[in-house]
């Protein structure tokens, strides 16, 4: 599909005033999860590349496939399971990634960074369902999961 020139323009003019997605404090350059890492490159290929109000909804659906990374990542059946529970499947990545926060950051001090999870994975799921997705939409879901992979894994550490 040929681009119209303006369009063009304006798309490297809001390259040039966002600047690239998000990436964490930490001196790491990947969260050291083979398959999330790979899930959040592509995330940054495909977001660098978008120019169509569809490429910024699959931008939505890129960032779900970040969440299902950390959902099979963090989620540990034998640990998060309660008794009577089956597995949930890595899509429900609200509730594998809920309980593995749930489980690792208890108590009243920490709802507003379980919180945060939650906010970050619904709206992923909004930029992938919404019909007019913009840039900004776009890369503030994005922004959101890539820091929730290094929340995360800053979390797995403790």
């Amino acid at each position: 599909m040929d681009v119209p020139i303006h369009t063009e323009l304006e798309r490297l003019e809001d390259l040039s005033l966002e600047g690239n997605l998000a990436e964490a404090v930490s001196p790491r350059t990947s969260v050291g999860w083979p398959l999330v890492d790979e899930e959040v490159r592509e995330l940054r290929r495909r977001f660098r590349d978008a120019v169509t109000p569809q490429d910024y909804r699959a931008i939505g659906t890129h960032c779900i496939g970040v969440l299902e990374a950390l959902s099979r990542t963090v989620f540990d059946p034998s640990t998060h399971l309660r008794a009577g529970e089956e597995e949930p499947p890595a899509d429900k990545t609200k509730q594998r990634i809920g309980r593995f926060v749930e489980d690792a950051l208890v108590g009243s001090s920490n709802s507003e960074l379980r919180g945060l999870v939650v906010k970050a994975i619904e709206l992923a799921q909004t930029v992938k369902h919404r019909p007019s997705s913009t840039r900004r939409d776009a890369g503030i879901a994005s922004d959101s999961v890539i820091l929730l992979a290094n929340i995360l894994r800053r979390i797995s550490e403790a």
